[in-house]
C-alpha cells in the first residue's frame, strides 16, 4: 500500500499554533539561523523537482486539479505543493526584478 500522508491540520489551529510560537522562549533564535521546532524541512528529489518545475512553467497559478494530481504522483501533500508554488513564484519575482 502507498504510504499514508498525515491529515491536513485546520488553518484555525496552524494560526493558533504559530502564534504560541512566536510567544514561546526561543522564537529569537529562529532569525539567528536554527530551526523552529515543528517540521522539518522538506527535501524534494531531482524527480519531483524537475515536475513541479515542468508545471511552473506550464502555469504559474496552479489549480485545484493540478495540485491533487501533483501531490498524488510526487507522493506530497497538496499543502507542500501549494507552498513550493508561493516560493517559485517569489524566486521568479526575484530573478525578474533583478533582471531589470
Amino acid at each position: 500500500p502507498p504510504p499514508r500522508r498525515p491529515h491536513p491540520v485546520p488553518a484555525a489551529a496552524l494560526r493558533e499554533r504559530e502564534a504560541a510560537d512566536r510567544s514561546s522562549p526561543g522564537h529569537e533564535a529562529e532569525a539567528g539561523g536554527v530551526a523552529a521546532p515543528g517540521r522539518s524541512r522538506t527535501k524534494f528529489s531531482a524527480a519531483q523537482l524537475q515536475e513541479l518545475e515542468r508545471s511552473f512553467r506550464e502555469q504559474r497559478y496552479i489549480g485545484a486539479s493540478e495540485k491533487q494530481r501533483l501531490a498524488a504522483v510526487l507522493n506530497l501533500s497538496q499543502s507542500q505543493i501549494k507552498t513550493w508554488f508561493q516560493n517559485r513564484r517569489m524566486k521568479f519575482k526575484r530573478q525578474t526584478q533583478d533582471a531589470r
